[in-house]
């Protein structure tokens, strides 16, 4: 009982710090994988002449419905630009500009990618305030010149009205910021494995498992993490492209089925609530085994959405970049969740032996799925990072280094495992010290794993370039 209790205080302090990893990682802000490539006006610039238009230039193709932005003038006043139109190519926007601007303004644009993602930046011009030059009065020949009277006119006085300058971010703020986004993906990340995790523990490691009150719980509790944090990043998703608040995304739910990344968010939401109402059965051990298909089937279904919300159709290969995100995480899954669901539930319901054998036959599927992570990683890696010096000089890389070194960490730890599990005997008198041994070092692994989860989470929605 006493291991027990340790076990899930160990566990809880690995789910706080991993969140605090997330919230660390997500303090600078994350920007998608379409990026500007030229604006006219061009941002510092200084004009003679009053634009009428400004014309934004991306690397990718992007949805114009998501397009919005704001200018404020040197006044302080703050316009909304009309709806754009796209220019010579998709890759291009235009917006129409006020009439008669003067002085210093900030324009502000923001949009949804392809691959779902905020993207937003700000373009600063200055306009010279030139005269207009005043037109000579016509002269008729042989009429009689009028006399002129002059008439002194006294100067009013002239009162001047501050108006406060207010930043370009007081106005233009994001629906949802961005530390809640990485925390609903760290949540869903999390109960994902822990479901893939109980279901290959029942169907390869230990049958029957779900049959107990503890395992029962913790599938309920995943389940309903997994369709809330789904449905909230559908309403987000929703916010975005509608720009409205995340509680007015509601009434703009249907305009995300025209873009690719939103009908996968409301698939996901759909299938995540489906697997909440499987996991509430009553004998839910007895339902996966007479329906042997459902419950992978719709957790396969889940992996393909999350793979189209990533970075699975970004830059080069991209066809093979869906089912290369799918593998990997289902290896996650049974590698990060197979252990979890061992060392908390498993290993408190069965003898030490019976602990031992368990964890033997786990040790087999374990290196399966390093050498899934390690192929898919690496692919993954080449294929997202054209120049192997941007991994060092890119938000995305930086945070993939930080993954690695964790990962790392988890792998040491395996291999003692293994090791230890391979080289002494499995009798029961020995069954109790290898249990306590392998138990001590798992929990570290398992806290590298989250810490893992929180990594991915953030990076996910990091930026690709410099």
């Amino acid at each position: 009982m006493r291991l027990a209790n340790r076990i899930l205080r160990n566990f809880f302090l690995s789910l706080t710090a991993s969140l605090g990893l997330v919230i660390f990682l997500g303090v600078a802000p994350a920007s998608a994988h379409n990026s500007l490539d030229s604006s006219n006006p061009v941002d510092g610039s200084t004009l003679d002449v009053a634009p009428t238009t400004w014309s934004l230039m991306f690397k990718k193709e992007l949805p114009l419905a998501s397009a919005t932005a704001e200018l404020v003038g040197s006044d302080g006043v703050r316009v909304a630009l009309a709806p754009p139109t796209y220019g010579a190519t998709t890759n291009a926007i235009v917006f129409s500009l006020p009439p008669n601007l003067t002085g210093v303004n900030t324009a502000r644009w923001r949009l949804v990618g392809v691959d779902g993602h905020v993207i937003s930046g700000r373009v600063a011009f200055t306009v010279n305030a030139l005269a207009a030059p005043s037109e000579p009065l016509a002269t008729v020949e042989g009429a009689p010149q009028s006399t002129q009277t002059t008439i002194q006119v006294p100067q009013s006085t002239q009162t001047t009205i501050q108006v406060p300058q207010l930043s370009v971010d007081d106005y233009f703020i994001e629906p949802f910021p961005q530390l809640p986004r990485h925390v609903f993906r760290f949540i869903n990340y999390g109960a994902l494995l822990i479901l893939i995790g109980l279901l290959f523990v029942e169907l390869d490691i230990a049958t029957g498992v779900l049959g107990l009150a503890v395992a029962k719980k913790t599938m309920r509790i995943a389940s309903v993490l997994l369709a809330t944090s789904a449905v909230l990043q559908m309403m987000i998703f929703s916010a975005d492209l509608s720009s409205t608040s995340f509680l007015g995304s509601i009434g703009s739910l249907s305009a995300i089925l025209e873009t690719t990344p939103g009908s996968m968010l409301i698939m996901k939401s759909i299938i995540g609530c489906l697997i909440g109402l499987i996991s509430f059965r009553r004998k839910i051990e007895q339902t996966i085994h007479q329906t042997s298909w459902l419950i992978p089937g719709l957790l396969f279904l889940y992996l393909i959405t999350l793979a189209y919300t990533g970075h699975s159709r970004s830059q080069r290969w991209a066809i093979f970049g869906v089912p290369t995100d799918v593998a990997h995480t289902a290896a996650a899954g049974v590698w990060l969740g197979g252990l979890l669901v061992l060392l908390g539930i498993v290993n408190q319901n069965v003898s030490p032996l019976q602990a031992v054998q368990a964890l033997r036959r786990f040790g087999s599927a374990a290196k399966i799925s390093v050498i899934t992570l390690v192929v898919t990683g690496s692919f993954q890696t080449m294929r997202l990072h054209d120049d192997p010096w941007s991994i060092f000089t890119s938000n995305h890389g930086q945070l993939l280094v930080v993954k690695l070194l964790a990962f790392g960490g988890m792998l040491i730890f395996a291999n003692f495992n293994r090791r230890s599990l391979e080289k002494r005997p499995t009798e029961s008198s020995h069954a109790i010290q290898i249990k306590r041994l392998v138990v001590r070092t798992s929990i570290i692994e398992t806290l590298m794993g989250f810490a893992v989860v929180a990594v991915t989470a953030v990076l996910v929605s990091s930026s690709l370039g410099k």
